[in-house]
Formats: structure tokens, sequence, C-alpha cells
């Protein structure tokens, strides 16, 4: 089954779901670690109090590589066009807010029927309805769910916080320094006999998987060059989980889906081989993005306002 066979199955692998002493955590976190070893070396790694934690303003996970930042957090730093975002916020009062809440419940809804809980859920919000409607048809073509936002049936405990909420992660690549990352995957399943990582999106325009060329017409460009950015960023990201996957619990993922939940209809993206490799590697010049040139530009901003001070 694809690249799953390789991995300990869930009810053979018995660790105690004690968490560790905090001394024993700090004692660990950077000595008993290494960048290119199994995923085996985190069997016994248990975290106690937030997993999710707010450094700077942006989201970090604590990993047994120190408080990593989120994939997320990499992106809007690399790719995202804050003023841009800031613009349309202010145009569209409590809009961020509105479709954080329809994401979060649309992400809860997908989670319940993976898992079996609510195979027929009851939406009294006609919007959550509106894009929640088609959805199971495209998850029912999933086989066996591997991770639905969590691990499923206690799977991979080393992932799931002292709080419950779980994450995968990477050290980076970067040879003499931790560049790492964390972020929580929406799905692991089987798929044809293929491991899938997938992760589902509400939007209110389409996803284009290209960038819109010179026979695209005028009234469609700007629309079209939106979708691509937010397929690629997806991608990007997709790409960013698969390395954590393989490097935390072992998994690697042959095919990226993307699920896109809209109001009158429903997008899916799939992707292998060596377009997988393709996005891990867009990640990556992310990633160095982000620390060799946004983390240190932060610095020089926080040092000008203190002298300033001064």
């Amino acid at each position: 089954m694809g690249n799953w066979s390789p991995l300990v199955p869930p009810t053979l692998v018995e660790i105690p779901a004690a968490v560790l002493a905090r001394e024993e955590l700090e004692r660990n976190i950077y000595a008993s670690y290494d960048q290119g070893a199994s995923y085996r070396q985190y069997l016994d790694y248990r975290s106690e109090g937030d997993t999710r934690l707010t450094i700077n303003g942006n989201r970090h996970y604590r990993t047994p590589h120190g408080h990593l930042p989120s994939v997320t957090t990499i992106l809007s730093a690399t790719q995202g066009n804050k003023a841009a975002l800031e613009r349309w916020a202010k145009k569209n009062p409590g809009g961020r807010e509105a479709a954080a809440a329809r994401g979060t419940r649309v992400h809860s809804l997908m989670e319940e029927y993976l898992l079996g809980v609510n195979k027929d859920p009851v939406i009294e919000d006609e919007e959550i309805s509106a894009f929640w409607d088609g959805m199971p048809n495209l998850l029912d073509k999933l086989g066996r769910v591997i991770w639905a936002e969590n691990p499923v049936g206690g799977a991979f405990p080393w992932t799931i916080g002292g709080d419950g909420v779980s994450r995968v992660w990477h050290p980076g690549v970067h040879v003499e320094e931790n560049w790492g990352w964390a972020g929580a995957p929406d799905i692991v399943a089987e798929y044809k006999g293929k491991v899938v990582l997938g992760d589902l999106k509400t939007s209110n325009g389409p996803y284009y998987g290209k960038w819109p060329g010179s026979d695209t017409p005028k009234n469609e460009y700007g629309m079209r060059r939106a979708g691509f950015m937010k397929y690629s960023k997806c991608m990007m990201q997709m790409g960013a989980y698969a390395m954590a996957l393989e490097h935390t619990v072992g998994i690697v993922p042959d095919i990226l889906m993307i699920f896109v939940s809209m109001r009158e209809r429903n997008q899916v993206f799939a992707v292998q081989g060596g377009t997988i490799e393709k996005w891990k590697q867009k990640w990556l010049d992310a990633v160095n993005k982000y620390y060799g040139e946004y983390l240190p530009s932060q610095v020089a901003i926080d040092v000008e306002v203190i002298d300033g001070d001064a």
C-alpha cells in the first residue's frame, strides 16, 4: 500500500501516555533529537502545557526542537501581501473573523464525518450548510483514515500535546542552525492503495492550478490570478506537512490533495511524484527567506525602535 507498509501499526506501538516531567523535557529538548535520525527517536517524547503558542504575535508550536513557527506563520511572512489583506479587512469589517469561524466549523464537520462520529449533521446555519453541501461525496472516496485533525485511534501519541492538540514538525535542512517549522495536517488517509495527505479549504472564489495565460479574458484575470496564488500557497503548505509527516511519524504521502469548499460547488486538486518534490522545494525556499531575510529584518526594526526611544 504505497509508502504506508514500513510504518509500525498503531496497535503494535505501546507507549505510556504519562507526560514527562518538565525537567526531563528541558534536559532532552535540544540534545537528544537529531535532524537526520528516524522518527523513532520521538517515541518517548511528550509535551505538557499549551501546544500552540503566540510569540511576537505569530503562532508557534511546542516541539522537541523548541518553539517552532507554524507553517502558516512562515507563509504569511514570505508569501502574503499584508497591506492588501489589511485593505480588504477595512473594506469588509468582520469579514476576516467570519471566514475564520466558517473554516473552523467546516473543519469540525469534516473531522466528525471522517471519524464516523456524525455522518448526517444537522446544520442550521445556511451559509455553513452551503459550504458543507457536496463535501461528503468527495470525502467518501477516501479509504482508511489515518489522521483527521488528530491521529486516529490514539496512534502516534508523541504528536499529541498535553492539551490534546496534535502537530507534526521538522527541524529544517540548514546544516548549522534550526530552521524548522511545525503544523497540524487536516487529513491523512488511504486512496486506491496509496497514502493521501489532504487539506480542506473554504473559499469564496475558485482555486486555479495554473497562472492565467495571455488568452485569459480580462474580466477573469484577477480572479484566476488570486485563485492560483491561493493554490500555490496551499501546495507549499502541503509540501511542508509532507516533509514534517515523514520526519515525525514516518509517513511518506504519495498524493497531495486540496479539497476546496465553496457555496455553489467544490473542487479537488491532486498532485503526486515529481510535482510534490517541486512544492517541497518551493516550501524550503520560503523557509530560507523567513529565517534568512524576514526574521533578521524584524530584529533590525526592533533595534531601530529601541534606538529611537533612547
